[in-house]
This record gives structure tokens, sequence and C-alpha cells, in this order.
């Protein structure tokens, strides 16, 4: 609407001064008029052209009447002139006022446009860090899924090793009762004694013997050429050998014997620090110990008792113990021959 206005007011404009182009060539026509007047003045001075006056005087009227009709029309463009010129005055300040609302919506598309790409660029900010918090919550939800296996796996095994451990110590108690570890114990001091009996008896055989052959020697004198040889000869330094090596043989049996009752009290003195590290241990995991459990500790805290030690894969708890005494005395059963009452009597015979 705003541009076929302004073409209608330009073409009104171009009218106007087309007009006033007109008024112009009736200025001239009118000078021209004014000329002819004065050449008809002068020639009816002279009286040279009368039956022309006439003609002319109708053309001066004709003249003079377009020249009002045309100034008529002058002022009218004049007129139509300055309304126009008010108008393009009033479209110029419509137009500095319409670049002003045009700058100011500019300024105002560009606040938006740097408004809306900070939107952007936070929500695309907003994403990332949604995205990341994403990853961030998956892999701590993944770290406390294996956390939760590990503690299960550790919390299995633990039960596991608990179980173990109690089964144990039921075996334990069951086969190393401390009545039966003194049973045990007292067969062990009863072989010691055994044995050392036997080295005093084998000791005092010896001692009969060398009195035996320094009496023989100091009766007889060095007539008994062939006794002398013969308690010289390898037979009789065999026999002495063969005691010696049975006394040996006795002294380490015994050694060995309170070796082992030595070992024994040691493992039973670590297999009671071992449990009561283990009860220790399952009162700071905040489980209960069996009442079994903890009546055979009562009993074996009291005076004499020690616990038991723990058996060997595959062997009965207590069978070195309870073979022991058996064993020892079945080693005495196989000394030499000659250490029997038969073997002194013969040896007696011999000498």
């Amino acid at each position: 609407m705003a541009g076929r206005s302004l073409t209608s007011k330009a073409e009104a404009t171009a009218g106007a001064m087309d007009r006033a182009e007109k008024a112009g060539g009736q200025d001239t026509s009118s000078q021209k008029i004014e000329d002819l007047m004065e050449m008809v003045q002068k020639l009816q001075k002279v009286g040279s052209l009368e039956p022309r006056v006439e003609v002319l005087i109708n053309r001066i009227n004709e003249v003079q009447q377009a020249k009002k009709k045309a100034n008529k029309d002058l002022g009218e463009a004049w007129t139509i002139c300055e309304a126009l010129q008010k108008e393009l005055d009033s479209l110029h300040g419509e137009k500095v006022h319409l670049k002003e609302i045009l700058s100011k919506k500019q300024e105002t598309l560009r606040i938006l446009r740097l408004h809306c790409q900070e939107k952007e660029s936070e929500a695309h900010r907003k994403h990332t860090m949604l995205q990341e918090c994403k990853e961030r919550i998956s892999a701590l939800n993944l770290q406390i899924e294996e956390e939760k296996n590990k503690q299960r796996q550790l919390r299995l095994a633990f039960e596991e090793q608990l179980e173990d451990l109690m089964g144990q110590h039921k075996d334990l108690w069951d086969f190393h009762r401390p009545e039966r570890l003194a049973r045990e114990i007292c067969a062990l001091d009863s072989s010691k004694e055994q044995l050392l009996k036997e080295e005093k008896l084998v000791k005092a055989t010896l001692e009969d013997m060398k009195h035996q052959l320094c009496s023989l020697c100091g009766a007889e004198g060095p007539s008994t050429l062939d006794e002398g040889l013969f308690l010289r000869s390898q037979e009789a330094a065999a026999t002495v050998q063969l005691f010696q090596e049975e006394h040996r043989k006795a002294e380490e049996l015994l050694a060995a014997a309170a070796q082992r009752h030595q070992q024994l009290q040691q493992k039973c003195q670590q297999q009671q620090q071992k449990r009561q590290r283990l009860k220790e241990e399952l009162e700071k995991h905040g489980m209960q110990v069996p009442a079994q459990a903890q009546s055979t500790q009562e009993e074996e805290a009291g005076p004499g008792d020690v616990a038991s030690p723990k058996p060997l894969k595959g062997e009965r708890p207590g069978a070195a113990l309870q073979a022991g005494p058996d064993v020892l005395i079945g080693q005495e059963d196989t000394l030499h021959p000659d250490l029997s009452p038969r073997g002194f009597q013969e040896i007696k015979e011999l000498f």
C-alpha cells in the first residue's frame, strides 16, 4: 500500500511539473502577444494594416483567455505542488521513522539471535553434561556391581573357610580330646621309662660282663692264652661293637621319643593359640562361636589340658601318638638277639 501511494504521489508530482512547464510556455506566448500588440499599435499608427486589426484583436482576446486559463492552471499546479511537497516532507519523516524502527527491529533481531545462540550453546553444554553424568552414573553402577560381586565372593569364601575351620575344629575335637591326649602322653612317659629301664639294664649287663671278663682274666692268669686270644679276636670286638650299637640305638630312640613329646607339646600350644585367634576373629566379625566349641575351649583352658595339633591330610589324628609306644615297644623286641637273656647266656658260655 505504501509503495502504491508513493508511486501515485510521484506520478502526481510529475504531472504538476508538466503543468508548470506549460505555464512557462504560456508566459512566452503572453510575451509574444505583447509584442503583437505593440506591432498592431505601430501598424495602426502607420495605417497600412487596417483590415487585419480585428483578426488580430480576436487572436489577442483568445490569447488572453488562454493566458488566464494558464494562470489558473498554474495556480492549481502550484497548490498541488505545495501539497505534494508537504506530502513528500511527511513521507521523508515517515521514511526516517521507519528507518529508526527498522534499525530498532534489526538490533532486537540481533539481540534475539545472540540470545538464541546462547540458549543453544547452553542447551548443548547441558546435553553434554547430561551425557557425561549418565556415563559416570553407568560407570559407578558397574563399579558398584563389581564391588557387590567381589563382596559376595569374599563373603562366600569366608563362609566356606569358616565352615572348613569349624569342620576341622570339630574333627580335632573329636580325635584330640584332652583325655585321649593325656592317655597318649602317659603312654609316651611309660615308654620313656621303659626305655630308661632297658638302658640301665643294658649298662648293668655290660658292667657285669666287664667284671666277669676281668675276673676270668685275673683268676686264670696268662696261662689261658686261647681265651686271651679270643678276647683280642674279631668276634669279641664284633660282640662289643654290637653291644655299643644297641646301646646307641636305645639312646637314639629315647632322644627321639623325648623330642617327639616336646614337639607334641609345642604343637598343642600353637593349636590352642590358633583356636583362640580364630575365636577372636569370629567375635570381631560379629558371629557367635558354637556352644560346643565354647565348652571345649573352657575345658581346654583348665589346668593340665593342652590343645591338639592339626592332623596331616589323609592321616588320622593321634595315630602317631597312639602308635608311638607300641612302635617303640616293637623296636625294643627287634634288638639284637644277643641282648636277650639267652644271648647273654651264650656269651657267658663262650667266655
